[in-house]
């Protein structure tokens, strides 16, 4: 059986006019990420391999013609330029007229309710062609990138020498992890071929394991997944219109300006159901201020609009007299202010939590100052003991450690502002006008240096009063 395989190599090579190699160079490069996320160069292996006689060697091994033949097979396969759908058992006519059994394939259908909206939209991505060539390409290019977590590249590339001079060679892309092809031989073609890394690793037993490709049915299970999940911020846009209907009783008060349900969560929300954001607009609104009404799903409906009709004057009249506010909306037209109102109410219980915690949080945090009080005077204090740790203890005990009672807090509202800039703050107005600036990134918050309120980079929490003109206060 294995000379019937070996004849049947030699019948295939002489095929497309391939004499066997005088001797082959295996490369394994591994490269090492810079502080600038470039490559440098760390190890480099060589695999020298000889023909002596009738047979290969590798550092005095016997290395088996059969596999030095079957890579060779490999490399001169007339599909290797090929990565059409069809090369992987996936029947693009079929994908065309059935996106409703496409859509059964996807692995997570009871995360969303399948309005007819989403099923148009979705039906439509399912059966263009070019989203699966897309996410066939990210699959198996996947890996490209340094992450935290791996600092190393690696690189492949095999020399074929005849009478000393290269008579073919291939190249695999750097990868961190994933498949070695696409390959690039000598005249740039790439080469898609998973089979050539499974005959090198016959060849150099290579120690890291790569899984088998996705073909057929399994191939088009993960592509269609992925195509649903790229589309899921669009989904969550169309998941609203199951409660249009409700959304649109708003119309006596407002212009809808736009609706769907919060794709994610984080800032606005947390452990809340299905959430439909509504953005509000009315004509007692400055031009660059809108509401935007955050209603939860209960049971087949959201959250009553009666809440948000009656509130609202008072809402709109409060945030818009906040001076400095409004004096520098006025002068920075292309600013916007975003005012929120949950279900009944300008905050949450989640926010409510993140800047001000409860007496049972505080209560950890004073037990924490207490217990380190002791080691004031002493010439060894144990590590916890510093200002970076009384720090977070107090974020995670108290938030901006304002210890507001209940029922004052309960009063505030919440609201944002971003420019086009990129400059965002999130900001609370205390139910005595005193305004909470709680959050912050960019450069600037309004006419503040981003410097003013601490040393930090990126995103930081000021926790700072301001009185309604705009002057910082204590409590």
């Amino acid at each position: 059986m294995r000379i019937l395989t070996i004849i049947l190599l030699l019948t295939s090579l002489s095929a497309v006019g391939q004499t066997l190699p005088d001797s082959i160079v295996i490369i394994s490069n591994t490269y090492v990420n810079n502080l600038y996320g470039s490559d440098n160069i760390y190890r480099t292996d060589n695999y020298s391999i000889i023909l002596e006689g009738k047979n290969y060697f590798l550092k005095g091994d016997r290395i088996a013609k059969s596999k030095i033949l079957s890579l060779l097979v490999e490399l001169t396969n007339q599909n290797n330029a090929d990565n059409s759908l069809a090369k992987y058992g996936i029947d693009t006519n079929w994908i065309k007229n059935n996106p409703a059994k496409l859509l059964s394939i996807y692995f997570d259908n009871k995360r969303i309710q399948w309005n007819e909206q989403q099923k148009q939209f979705i039906f439509k991505e399912l059966t263009n062609l070019a989203n699966y060539n897309t996410v066939l390409n990210y699959y198996q290019s996947s890996g490209n990138n340094y992450t935290m977590h791996n600092s190393y590249k690696s690189e492949f590339i095999i020399k074929f020498y005849n009478k000393e001079k290269i008579s073919n060679q291939i190249k695999s892309r750097k990868y961190v992890w994933g498949y070695k092809m696409p390959w690039t031989n000598l005249s740039g073609d790439l080469i898609f071929n998973y089979n050539i890394e499974i005959k090198l690793n016959n060849i150099i037993l290579i120690k890291e394991k790569t899984k088998e490709t996705l073909e057929n049915k399994r191939l088009l299970k993960y592509l269609v997944n992925k195509i649903v999940d790229n589309y899921m911020p669009t989904l969550y846009i169309y998941s609203a219109y199951t409660y249009k209907p409700k959304i649109e009783e708003l119309k006596t008060d407002f212009e809808i300006i736009s609706f769907e349900e919060i794709y994610g969560r984080g800032r606005y929300i947390w452990d809340e159901p299905k959430t439909i954001k509504v953005v509000l607009k009315n004509p007692s609104m400055h031009n660059n201020i809108n509401l935007v009404f955050l209603a939860s799903k209960q049971g087949n409906t959201i959250y009553s609009r009666d809440s948000i009709k009656k509130d609202q004057k008072e809402i709109i009249n409060r945030i818009q007299s906040i001076g400095f506010i409004t004096d520098y909306l006025k002068n920075n037209p292309t600013s916007k202010l975003d005012i929120y109102y949950f279900n009944n109410k300008g905050i949450n219980k989640y926010n409510i939590n993140i800047i001000n915690k409860n007496p049972t949080e505080w209560k950890k945090y004073d037990t924490f100052l207490e217990s380190i009080k002791r080691y004031d005077t002493a010439a060894i204090k144990p590590s916890y003991a510093n200002e970076n740790t009384i720090r977070v203890s107090k974020e995670v005990y108290c938030g901006c450690n304002f210890r507001f009672d209940k029922d004052y807090i309960e009063k505030a509202i919440f609201f944002e502002i971003n420019d086009t800039t990129k400059n965002n703050s999130v900001w609370f107005l205390l139910p005595d006008n005193k305004v909470l600036l709680y959050l912050m990134q960019g450069d600037k918050v309004l006419n503040y240096n981003y410097k003013e309120f601490g040393k930090f980079i990126g995103i930081q929490y000021p926790c700072k009063l301001f009185d309604i003109k705009g002057q910082m206060i204590s409590k």
